[in-house]
């Protein structure tokens, strides 16, 4: 059992809240919401995308169900992002009475120099999906559903991860890619190789998910936004949103894979395809 922190990250929509629902399951491992850490500078009061700090702290305690004061005396003390992230999710842990805490906020897996910098040894899980189904899954979403839009935030995800790969930032030891179409059609099996990864004994709760609606609840309350992502939570597993990209014209596709190119991304676009075509086969077609 370790007290490393782990991090979690991935572009919007590829299932980085359900594999963080489920890793929270874990007798050992706290997490929660979306903290969006790098955006934050305690020092000159800005929480996220540069708010100011008060509301942001006020949101993330109803989050973590923390008494806003000692939050807010959290960011007093804290000098940098990195130093309120630390001690907040260590407070986050010891109020679920766990040794461990995990973070999901999408963009992490851009900012692997920074994690690796204050946390040398955090084991980094990417989740990865069929960026087909996730572009389908916007679309139903209403958001960025425009195939420059849609590629220029999956190029910027994508970038910044094989940056963080040469970079030494994501190497091997502690850095895993996870597929979305594994996680969803063998829960289980893929569950146990990310415990494992992170140095974990395997906990049979990390492997299902029954549902939640708690965290729907409080992020509408907070700020009156219906999310899309956190409603889907409140259903069991299911493997139904593999293969959205069928409902998709070719065209609206075709120019999604062009832009990419363009990019200079086509290759790792084409093979996380492949590796989603040869999964579903494996596994045989989604229920």
């Amino acid at each position: 059992m370790s007290n490393v922190p782990i991090f979690l990250g991935g572009m919007f929509k590829s299932g980085t809240s359900l594999l963080r629902a489920m890793l929270g399951q874990h007798r050992t491992i706290a997490s929660g919401l979306e903290t969006y850490w790098f955006e934050v500078d305690p020092r000159g009061g800005k929480g996220r995308g540069g708010e100011p700090i008060g509301p942001y702290l006020a949101r993330l305690a109803a989050y973590f169900e923390l008494p806003v004061a000692e939050v807010e005396a959290i960011a007093r003390a804290s000098a940098d992002a990195e130093a309120f992230l630390d001690a907040f999710m260590t407070r986050v842990a010891r109020a679920a009475g766990k040794p461990r805490w995990s973070e999901k906020t999408p963009g992490n897996i851009v900012h692997a120099r920074r994690i690796r910098a204050r946390w040398p040894k955090a084991p980094v899980v990417h989740i990865v999906r069929d960026p087909r189904d996730i572009y389908a899954s916007l679309l139903e979403a209403g958001k960025w559903t425009s195939a420059e839009d849609f590629g220029s935030r999956w190029c910027t995800m994508f970038a910044g991860c094989e940056d963080g790969i040469r970079s030494g930032a994501l190497a091997p030891a502690d850095y895993i890619e996870v597929r979305y179409e594994s996680l969803v059609l063998a829960p289980e099996t893929t569950m146990r190789s990310v415990v494992a990864f992170v140095g974990e004994d395997w906990d049979p709760a990390a492997g299902r998910f029954a549902g939640r609606d708690d965290e729907f609840r409080v992020v509408l309350e907070q700020t009156g936004k219906a999310s899309t992502t956190l409603a889907r939570l409140r259903t069991p597993l299911s493997d139904d949103r593999v293969g959205l990209w069928r409902k998709v014209g070719a065209q609206q596709l075709d120019l999604v894979r062009a832009y990419v190119a363009a990019q200079g991304l086509g290759a790792r676009y084409d093979r996380i395809v492949a590796d989603t075509d040869a999964t579903v086969r494996r596994a045989g077609p989604p229920s």
